[in-house]
Parts: C-alpha cells; sequence; structure tokens
C-alpha cells in the first residue's frame, strides 16, 4: 500500500484502512532504510577489511626487507 491508499481511506472514512495503509507504507519505508543502511554497513566492512589486509601486507614486506637487509 501507499501514502495515496492512505489518504483514499481517510476521504472515505475508512479509518481502519487507513491505518493498514500507514502501517504498510511505514513498514515499506523502513524496509527500504535497512536496506540501505545493510549496503553500507556491508560495503565499509569490505573497505575496511581490505585496508587492513594491506597494512599488514605492507608491514610483513617492510619487516622483512629491514631483516634481510640487515643479516
Amino acid at each position: 500500500m501507499s501514502s495515496d491508499d492512505f489518504v483514499n481511506a481517510l476521504q472515505q472514512g475508512n479509518n481502519l484502512g487507513a491505518e493498514d495503509a500507514f502501517k504498510s507504507a511505514m513498514q515499506d519505508k523502513v524496509a527500504d532504510a535497512l536496506e540501505v543502511k545493510r549496503k553500507e554497513v556491508a560495503n565499509n566492512f569490505v573497505q575496511n577489511k581490505k585496508v587492513e589486509d594491506d597494512a599488514e601486507e605492507v608491514w610483513f614486506f617492510l619487516h622483512t626487507f629491514r631483516r634481510e637487509r640487515w643479516t
């Protein structure tokens, strides 16, 4: 249901229908917002993991290079 359904139900004096339309519209909006946030969190998690992996790789390379150079 949409906000149009909500308005139409109110205009017809159908309060129960308006309530159902309102609840449905809010559920849709919350579900959409949660999906957007889930994608943002997943994307940030993957990017942060990549940065951590790269940092570990650089540290290992520098540590190994320093050890090989001085021994």
